[in-house]
């Protein structure tokens, strides 16, 4: 069996993907994504952290519920060796369901990707012995999703700490088509699911601290369970569908990448500016892993929250980060960056849109591909008052 490689993306999604359960997500929604990934020490008084889980008894007391919900639309462009091709969709990001236990202590739910698969891409393939030529195609797709309960407390005026357990599920499905000039052949599709358990836990110090300003020092990391799954595959006519062979199901079992994160953010009525380092693990299991480091710069500008203008009451943000790459193809790490902005427009007194850009670039052609992702993110916070007794003089 020959092989000549000439790739030509037909899909959506990064083509470094393929390798593993596809690429890290590093919980960046909502403020973080804003903030260019970063998190580990920032605490707003207005926003949901997803990236610390001691942010979370950060919430002014004007509030006693938030959600959370982060959309975008991307479009996406993809070089070759062979060709450049662009793409557009959209996704659900992730959605946080955040409440006041006490002065002291808050609780949130959500569900967010811990990991993105989607992938399509084509090459010539030769059986040996055989002249035909047959193109051959593969595509791919699927989520690791983290479903988590996250429970944070002020230990003092100082100091707070948070741990977030989550489930772990998800569902892959590989599909790889052979398809002579006639446009017959087979298709090998293959199904894995998967699950396991993960936890988080932070700490966030304020170093310094006064009437007008605050120096917090954070830090989080993050564990995974080895996933446990099933896989089962089959072959089929790709044009009568009719089945020519399918396997036993199988066990299978693949082990994530770990994190530690650690940052400095300076704070004050109107200002948020932080910087993150984030060190992860490779995924043990796999060949292509490797060990990398995030760094992440960011700042966010909110006039007045409350205030009775309009324009004070809007805010703006700008980050950006450099990863090093946590995949190494042929001594090649596969490194990428990014940069973001965002502006947050008041829909009332407590909740919030912000309206985000973001820029990626990830890759080389000489790797496997050069790829660059513009990113519009709807970033939805609704906030309100619950059992709250109002009293009149």
């Amino acid at each position: 069996m020959s092989a000549t490689l000439g790739m030509a993306q037909r899909g959506h999604g990064s083509l470094y993907s393929t390798i593993g359960l596809g690429l890290p997500t590093y919980d960046n929604y909502g403020l973080a994504k804003r903030l260019g990934g970063v998190g580990a020490g920032v605490r707003s008084p207005y926003f949901l952290n997803t990236i610390n889980p001691a942010s979370q008894t950060s919430i002014g007391l004007s509030h006693t519920f938030i959600l959370d919900v982060d959309v975008s639309y991307n479009q996406q462009r993809i070089a070759t060796g062979n060709e450049t091709i662009s793409n557009n969709f959209s996704n659900l990001n992730y959605f946080n369901m955040w409440f006041r236990l006490s002065p002291e202590s808050t609780v949130s739910l959500g569900l967010s990707p811990a990991t993105i698969q989607d992938y399509s891409y084509s090459d010539t393939y030769y059986f040996e012995g055989m002249a035909d030529r047959y193109t051959r195609i593969f595509k791919g797709w699927g989520n690791i999703n983290k479903a988590y309960f996250n429970f944070a407390t002020s230990l003092s005026s100082r100091i707070s700490v948070g741990i977030r357990p989550s489930f772990l599920f998800g569902n892959f499905q590989k599909e790889s088509t052979y398809l002579d000039q006639y446009g017959a052949g087979f298709l090998y599709d293959r199904n894995n699911s998967y699950t396991g358990l993960g936890a988080e836990g932070g700490i966030q110090v304020d170093i310094l601290q006064n009437e007008k300003h605050t120096l917090t020092f954070g830090t989080s990391g993050q564990w995974y369970s080895k996933l446990e799954g099933t896989g089962t595959s089959r072959v089929e006519n790709y044009l009568e569908q009719d089945v020519l062979y399918e396997a036993d199901e199988v066990e299978l079992d693949y082990q994530l990448g770990n994190t530690v994160r650690s940052g400095l953010s300076f704070q004050n009525k109107s200002w948020t500016i932080g910087a993150d380092v984030l060190y992860g693990f490779p995924a043990t299991d796999e060949d292509y892993g490797i060990s990398n480091q995030v760094y992440s710069v960011g700042a966010e500008f909110v006039p007045s929250f409350f205030d009775s203008e309009f324009i004070k009451q809007m805010s703006f943000s700008l980050g950006a980060n450099y990863d090093t790459g946590s995949i190494m193809i042929e001594g090649a790490k596969v490194s990428s960056y990014e940069v973001s902005s965002a502006i947050g427009i008041p829909l009332n007194r407590s909740s919030r849109l912000a309206i985000g850009y973001k820029y990626r670039n990830m890759g080389d052609v000489d790797i496997i591909s050069k790829e660059s992702l513009n990113t519009i993110t709807l970033n939805f916070s609704f906030g309100d008052t619950w059992f709250f007794r109002r009293k009149f003089e």
